[in-house]
């Protein structure tokens, strides 16, 4: 009898792969959330040179989703991806920015144009990623391509 810790063959069924793929998306989320907060955390209270590992573990997972939704042509599951949409998420990462920046220097004026110039690049990294996965999902979806 050959004892192996690890399988390649799945020992799930489909409503346990179901369930374990909730449970993994949820405990990702838990972890993006927690580290954005200890990083804000840390940012704000004058931390933020200690918070550097955070910050790298925290944009490993940002990227990996990023990279792997161009990928395979998705775009979120409850968000719209039109401009008006992204132009809301916009304004929310500069205001994000503006405050976290703002208490954590004291400096509002810089904290401001830190706030206007994020949202900006928020804005035109959001529509270049619409784009993206657009044109990725009319390849996908192309029927002449499995020709």
């Amino acid at each position: 009898m050959k004892f192996s810790l690890y399988s390649k063959k799945n020992q799930l069924d489909e409503m346990q792969e179901q369930t374990m793929r909730k449970i993994e998306s949820h405990g990702f989320w838990l972890l993006w959330y927690s580290l954005l907060a200890a990083w804000i955390v840390q940012t704000v209270f004058g931390a933020a040179d200690k918070a550097a590992g955070e910050w790298v573990v925290f944009m490993i997972g940002c990227i990996y989703m990023v990279v792997a939704c161009l990928r395979n042509g998705l775009w979120e599951r409850h968000f719209s991806d039109t401009p008006l949409a992204n132009a809301v998420y916009s304004l929310v990462a500069a205001v994000a920015v503006t405050l976290i920046s703002g208490f954590s220097s004291g400096y509002w004026v810089g904290a401001a144009f830190a706030g206007v110039f994020a949202g900006i690049l928020c804005f035109a990294l959001l529509q270049l990623c619409v784009a993206l996965v657009r044109k990725r999902r009319e390849h996908l979806d192309d029927p002449k391509d499995g020709e």
